[in-house]
């Protein structure tokens, strides 16, 4: 059987501060973080903390075994409980057929 992983986006949360000073510094810690690995932008949220900016650090990547073996779990969940209503229906179908015959 073929593993089918989606690409989860991960994001870390930082505030603007961290953006602020000088540009070496700012450079420095950009390069520190690319540097880490698979980063690929940065995005902008709003009212966090009083209304002021927060920044995303964001990058896509594979999902993880666990976070693959929950998404199946919770999928199988989810197809069960879609059995449950249907065979609820049908037997509601059936009553309903059973009290008003085939008018």
């Amino acid at each position: 059987m073929t593993i089918k992983r989606i690409i989860v986006k991960e994001t870390e949360e930082f505030c603007m501060e961290q953006l602020e000073g000088k540009l070496e510094d700012v450079i420095a810690i950009l390069q520190d973080w690319k540097n880490e690995g698979g980063w690929e932008g940065i995005e902008v949220g709003y009212g966090r903390w009083d209304d002021s900016d927060v920044y995303f650090l964001y990058k896509h990547r594979e999902e993880t075994d666990k976070e693959y073996e929950k998404r199946m779990k919770q999928l199988e969940k989810e197809k069960e409980q879609k059995l449950k209503e249907k065979e609820r229906r049908r037997k509601e179908y059936e009553r309903l057929r059973k009290e008003f015959g085939d008018d």
